[in-house]
C-alpha cells in the first residue's frame, strides 16, 4: 500500500500535510506524540474518512481493526463478542485457542462489563486477529496491559505480521523496537 501526498484538515487545523509512505508486509508503526494525526491517518487508510488531497494506492480490501476504544458489547461474554463481530464464519476452535493463549479462557460466561481494562484490550486484539482480513490496524494495542500480557500480545502480533501487513499506531518507541517494525513518523 502506498500513501502519496496525503493531507487532511479539520476546518483550519491541518492534521496531516503531504504525507507519503509505503506500507508492506510485517509490522509498520505510525509514531508521533498524542494529537499528531496517527488515528486520523489510520481512519483514512480504513476508508472511514476521506483525505483532502493525495491518494492511497493498493489499499487492503479487508481490515481487522483494533480501535483505541475497545468497542465491545458489555453484556456479552468473550465468545459472544467474537461471534457477534465475526459472524457465522468464526472458527470456534481457533477462537478458543486464542482466548486461552491470551489468558481469557477461564472467564467463561463472565460479561465483558466485569473484565478489567487489560482483559478488554486482549479481547479486542483477539477480535481483530480472528476477523477475516488482508491487513491489521491496531491503535494503541498495549494500553492497560501488564508486562507479561504485553509480551504475549507482542508475540501474537509478530506471528500475525508474518502472514499479512500490520499497521500499529503508537507513541512508544519500545513497541516498534520489540516488533522490529518499520516506522512512519508523523
Amino acid at each position: 500500500m502506498r500513501i502519496e501526498h496525503l493531507s487532511k484538515n479539520y476546518g483550519t487545523e491541518t492534521v496531516l500535510s503531504d504525507l507519503s509512505a509505503e506500507i508492506g508486509c510485517g509490522v509498520t508503526c505510525l509514531m508521533a506524540p498524542s494529537g499528531s494525526g496517527k488515528t486520523t491517518l489510520l481512519r483514512l487508510l480504513l476508508g472511514l474518512e476521506r483525505p483532502d488531497s493525495g491518494t492511497i494506492a493498493d489499499p487492503p480490501r479487508r481490515w481487522g481493526v483494533m480501535f483505541q476504544e475497545d468497542r465491545l458489547l458489555e453484556d456479552l461474554n468473550a465468545t459472544e463478542n467474537l461471534r457477534f463481530a465475526i459472524g457465522p464464519g468464526l472458527d470456534k476452535a481457533r477462537a478458543v485457542s486464542l482466548l486461552e493463549r491470551l489468558g481469557l479462557d477461564k472467564e467463561g460466561e463472565k460479561a465483558i462489563r466485569d473484565y478489567s481494562g487489560g482483559m478488554k484490550r486482549r479481547l479486542a486484539l483477539a477480535r481483530a486477529v480472528l476477523a477475516p482480513s488482508d491487513a491489521l490496524a491496531l491503535d494503541e494495542p498495549f494500553t492497560g496491559l501488564d508486562e507479561e500480557n504485553r509480551e504475549i500480545c507482542l508475540q501474537l502480533i509478530r506471528e500475525t505480521a508474518a502472514e499479512k501487513p500490520v499497521l500499529l499506531v503508537t507513541h512508544d518507541g519500545d513497541d516498534a523496537a520489540a516488533l522490529g517494525a518499520a516506522i512512519i513518523k508523523l
